[in-house]
């Protein structure tokens, strides 16, 4: 039985279809490539609400900026991951680390520019990024983490 609210292939076909009708088909593929479909949805939720301001966003960022060749797609992508650690914004992380082992980076790599950030981001953020590069990483199954026995946090007695 499949969930009523998840759209089937076909409905899906038919969005991507209109988004690749609307917009920059450069700047799409170059989303997809390195977002997949955490990509599509954006461009969705972005389309319903200012077309003219999702194209300029495409544009801009899809084409222009990640089709410039001067650096790899690899390079481009970690220090992404240690701006997200730096604007404390965990919602994005997982997604830009995502993006980076897309484009070759290790998880030992994303782990040492979450480790790095601690100079500039401070400790706090370092922590809580790496929290959620844990967690990341296991539900991916690529490293095998147990949870920590201790708690170690302010209801400690």
């Amino acid at each position: 039985m499949t969930d009523p609210a998840t759209p089937d292939a076909a409905a899906r076909e038919a969005k991507r279809a209109r988004l690749y009708e609307r917009y920059n088909n450069t700047a799409l593929d170059s989303g997809q490539r390195i977002q997949g479909e955490f990509f599509l949805r954006l461009v969705e939720e972005y389309d319903e609400l200012d077309q003219e301001w999702t194209e300029g966003w495409l544009t801009w960022i899809y084409d222009l900026q990640y089709n410039r060749g001067i650096l790899d797609e690899k390079t481009r992508i970690l220090p992404i991951v240690g701006y997200c650690v730096i604007l404390d914004d965990q919602g994005q992380l997982p997604n830009h680390m995502r993006a980076a082992m897309r484009a070759g980076a290790t998880p030992r790599e994303i782990l040492e520019i979450i480790l790095q950030s601690a100079i500039y981001a401070g400790m706090p953020r370092m922590v809580r990024a790496m929290r959620t590069y844990r967690t990341f990483m296991r539900d991916l199954g690529l490293l095998e983490l147990t949870e920590p026995v201790f708690r170690g946090d302010a209801r400690e007695p």
